[in-house]
């Protein structure tokens, strides 16, 4: 999944959305992303594409974030978040 130009692993609780990435080769740095669900003010699935789908799901909150990815992929993750919302 990818959050503007970096991809991330995709974590769903109850209360959060966490992104979260290791960076770096020789010293691992963690990089993690937390959005609180009760927070969240909109979410939205769309798709692009006709041969190569590519599902985005844009979530409004505190900030905007477009998350991108495969289009099966997306669509279970926007489930899974309606779910809690």
């Amino acid at each position: 999944m990818r959050f503007g130009v970096k991809h991330y692993h995709v974590i769903l609780t109850d209360r959060r959305l966490l992104l979260y990435a290791q960076r770096g080769v020789l010293v691992k740095n963690d990089e993690v992303i937390s959005q609180r669900l009760e927070e969240l003010q909109g979410i939205k699935f769309s798709e692009q594409g006709i041969i190569d789908r590519k599902g985005i799901i844009r979530i409004e909150g505190k900030t905007r974030m477009d998350l991108e990815g495969s289009a099966k992929e997306m669509k279970a993750l926007y489930l899974q978040m309606m779910q809690f919302l």
